[in-house]
């Protein structure tokens, strides 16, 4: 099953501009493109989209700082 660029934003709760910066800045890989300003998302996709965001949510660890 494939997903749009907008319900992938709204699985993971951000905005689409925040996914395409996300792709231009490597934070992120880009999903297929099937042609211009279309583009197909996978599970695999959303899951990657997702950790990222939990990763950056927390922001770097500190010294002596437990992350969990």
């Amino acid at each position: 099953m494939f997903f749009s660029t907008k319900q992938v934003a709204a699985k993971i709760g951000i905005s689409r501009q925040t996914l395409y910066s996300w792709i231009e800045s490597g934070i992120i890989d880009a999903p297929a493109v099937i042609r211009p300003g279309v583009r197909l998302w996978t599970e695999d996709d959303i899951a990657n989209a997702a950790k990222a965001k939990g990763k950056l949510r927390r922001g770097p660890k500190r010294k002596g700082q437990v992350q969990g």
